[in-house]
């Protein structure tokens, strides 16, 4: 009996840990995609300037364009995040939506390999991106000539951000197929 005890709070404690750990990473994805969504207003206002000093004044810019474009890519890269946090990618529904939770919980678990080793790869070809272009002091080869190696630099961090909420589901998924609970 006292055995059973002894093992019943030790998996107490590694579910509160794991709650700790899914929470946090949770918590992370959530705001990074509330924060994220601000850029469409920076972009749109951005935007918004060109358009109006362009066709009202004839005096385009030579920034807004690129810095809109620069923002967008990490708008676009940095929502995946939020996406995954909320099951918002696309998928092949065929037979996906007609399973029960355990049974999407079993084929995420089983596909995690392969997120995990495509996010592996594209977190080491990313931060060499990155890293080559802030060695090199990289800037963009247009008139205005922005530094580009930030952006360059967030494409690692929004890379590993996403492995945090693809191990965060995998967390979730994983409790869900072995206890028939949602964590």
């Amino acid at each position: 009996v006292a055995g059973r005890s002894g093992r019943r709070r030790k998996v107490d404690v590694m579910k509160r840990k794991m709650r700790i750990v899914v929470r946090g990473t949770d918590w992370i994805g959530l705001w990074s995609g509330r924060f994220l969504s601000l850029f469409v207003i920076v972009m749109m206002a951005i935007i918004l300037y060109e358009v109006v000093l362009r066709y009202f004044f004839n005096r385009p810019t030579t920034w807004a364009l690129e810095l809109a474009t620069m923002i967008f890519g990490v708008y676009m890269m940095g929502g995946g995040i939020y996406a995954l946090l909320v099951d918002g990618h696309v998928r092949m529904d065929l037979f996906y939506d007609k399973w029960s939770a355990r049974k999407k919980a079993l084929s995420d678990v089983l596909t995690f390999p392969l997120f995990l080793a495509f996010f592996c790869l594209l977190l080491w070809k990313a931060t060499a991106y990155g890293i080559d272009s802030f060695v090199m002091a990289e800037h963009s080869k247009t008139t205005w000539s922005p530094p580009i190696y930030p952006w360059k630099l967030s494409i690692p961090i929004i890379v590993l951000l996403m492995m945090g909420q693809g191990l965060s589901n995998f967390i979730k998924n994983l409790h869900l197929l072995i206890t028939g609970e949602a964590l």
